[in-house]
């Protein structure tokens, strides 16, 4: 993980990306896999390494490859979300589940993509972005969260659904951990005008 941003705001930014401010300005230094988190209060990012297709396993470059080149429909049958409570209060444990199996996040979140493949002169950037917003389920599990932030530790990983044997085995793509998570401490989205 290269790192992970919460911003707040009272109006998520869509396409993170373009935003002068993320990863403290270095997003461009590293091709980059992004999963942004609209929240209502907050732009939740986080930031992942994509290395070279040929230093992955086979598996995982057969996987990242067809995701990468996949339309809306397939990315969104593919992409799967493992929220794991690692410490905090029952109820959150309660309300994120037990951690034992990924969701499909696609099935229950809308998700908006914006990849740009590298360049001679400029990095990859794949980016997702997860409405949580436009769910009544997930903004309940959100709120349960948000008010126990402070005294909880939990970790996300992603896994790009493998379907045919060549993909095998099923491997985690990228994870992060957040510990104690002060949001009154997090900063506001600078202003950003990047199309003009």
């Amino acid at each position: 993980c290269r790192g992970v941003d919460v911003w707040t705001t009272d109006n998520a930014e869509r396409n993170i990306s373009r935003h002068p401010s993320v990863l403290g300005g270095k997003l461009d230094e590293e091709d980059t896999f992004i999963v942004n988190f609209l929240l209502p209060f907050s732009n939740f990012v986080a930031y992942f390494t994509v290395p070279p297709i040929e230093e992955m396993p086979a598996n995982v470059a057969n996987v990242w490859s067809k995701f990468v080149k996949g339309d809306q429909q397939y990315r969104d049958g593919k992409l799967k979300l493992l929220p794991f409570v690692v410490d905090g209060p029952w109820i959150v444990k309660k309300a994120v589940g037990p951690g034992t199996s990924p969701a499909m996040i696609g099935r229950d979140l809308p998700l908006q993509y914006y990849f740009t493949e590298p360049t001679a002169t400029k990095k990859g950037v794949y980016e997702v972005d997860v409405l949580v917003t436009a769910s009544r389920i997930a903004r309940g599990i959100l709120n349960v969260v948000k008010g126990h932030t402070k005294s909880l530790t939990i970790a996300f990983a992603f896994i790009i659904e493998a379907s045919e044997e060549t993909q095998l085995p099923e491997t985690v793509l990228c994870a992060f951990q957040v510990h104690s998570l002060h949001l009154e401490d997090c900063p506001n989205l600078p202003d950003c005008y990047p199309d003009g």
